[in-house]
This record gives structure tokens, C-alpha cells and sequence, in this order.
């Protein structure tokens, strides 16, 4: 199996992983225990547009819950169910928008089920780091090192870059919870949903994106 990785939109056209560890892909997967599908939308005005046809939204803006929205927290959103969850986010969703085929949800939550399932889908896989507004963000890196060694296949030069950085897990633990991302939402009192999102294997949910909504993989 080849692995690539990439960086905010994938390269190629077919099966991708879309990596935002800080939360949007962790906040994705818990929702699945809660809701049929997460309705991921780039702007919040379409955001608010479901709102206001009864439909209960979670999102943010540089990690700051937006007025009127439930927050983008694995945590928070267990507090809630329903058919389904509108997420609007400052990277995750607008990756999402962007792959032109079907997309796997990948964290360390879901590390090896998401792993075994793009071996089932595919022989070939792009991993899709959201980044930060533009900016290589070193959590998503590590989380696609992470699920990058699960897989085990043939990789390219930039996947192989992030699998031999993840080797000592006590030091990929320490690089998230300091970098820039974990810093900001710890100051906004979020440092529990880093927490959350460094813990692995703790759910069997493969959340994958079709045709604008994200479903659990059956």
C-alpha cells in the first residue's frame, strides 16, 4: 500500500485522511456515538442558515466557541444527540470542502481503526494535514506520523519525515501540549480537549466524508 501525506488539500483524487487533531477531527468522531452524521460547512453564515432550520451547530474561530454555537469539543458535544450536528471550524471543515472523493476522519482517538480502514478501502492513501490558518501546525504532523505507521505501507519522503518523528510517544505527547494550537486553547480553557484529543485507541468510530456529510463507516 502507498501513503502520502500532504499539506491543507489533498493532491491527488483518491481515498484521503483528513488529520486536524486539535479538535475538529476528534470532535467529529465523538460526535458519531451521539449522531447519525455531522454536516461539516466552511462559512458561518451556512452554518447559521441550519440554525435557524432547527438544527443544533457546534463551531469556532481561532479556537473561540462563536455566539450561539455549542463548542468544538470532543467533550462538550457528548452532552448532546440528535440526527445530526453542524460543525463549522477554522481548518477541518474547509479541508473537507476542498477533497474531491471519499475522506476518512483520522485522530488518535480512532489511530488504528482508522488505519485498518484505508487499508480495506484503498492501495493507496493521501493523509491530509488541516494545519492552522495556513500554517504547518506539529500536531497534525504527529498525528499523521502516528496513523502513517499504522497503515505500514510504502511511503513518500513526507510521510516517511513524519513516522520516524513519533517514535518516542512520551516526546510527540510534550511537542503537542506545547504547541501553539494546545497553548492557545488552554488559555481559553479548552486544555482538557487536548487531553482528550492526545489519548489513543479509545473508540472504534471511522467517521467518512460523502457527498458533503461525514457518517460512521460500516
Amino acid at each position: 500500500m502507498r501513503v502520502m501525506l500532504s499539506f491543507e488539500r489533498p493532491e491527488g483524487s483518491g481515498l484521503c485522511i483528513m488529520v486536524d487533531l486539535l479538535r475538529a477531527s476528534a470532535t467529529i468522531t465523538a460526535a458519531l456515538d451521539r449522531f447519525r452524521e455531522v454536516i461539516p460547512v466552511a462559512d458561518i453564515e451556512e452554518a447559521l442558515e441550519y440554525s435557524g432550520k432547527g438544527y443544533l451547530v457546534a463551531g469556532e474561530r481561532g479556537g473561540e466557541t462563536l455566539p450561539g454555537f455549542i463548542a468544538n469539543s470532543p467533550i462538550e458535544v457528548k452532552n448532546y444527540s440528535g440526527d445530526a450536528l453542524v460543525l463549522t471550524t477554522s481548518n477541518g471543515t474547509r479541508i473537507l470542502e476542498s477533497v474531491e472523493s471519499d475522506a476518512l476522519v483520522g485522530c488518535l482517538n480512532n489511530l488504528d481503526a482508522v488505519a485498518e480502514a484505508a487499508r480495506e478501502l484503498s492501495d493507496e492513501v493521501e493523509v491530509v494535514m488541516a494545519g492552522v490558518n495556513g500554517r504547518f501546525a506539529i500536531e497534525d504532523f504527529l498525528c499523521a506520523g502516528e496513523i502513517i505507521a499504522a497503515i505500514d505501507g510504502e511511503m513518500d519522503e513526507y510521510a516517511e519525515a513524519s513516522v520516524l518523528a513519533v517514535q518516542d510517544r512520551s516526546l510527540v505527547d510534550d511537542a503537542i501540549r506545547r504547541s501553539r494550537s494546545a497553548e492557545r486553547l488552554g488559555g481559553l480553557g479548552f486544555m482538557e480537549d487536548v487531553e482528550y484529543c492526545i489519548r489513543r485507541n479509545i473508540t472504534g468510530n471511522v467517521p467518512i466524508y460523502r457527498d458533503g456529510r461525514i457518517e460512521l463507516m460500516e
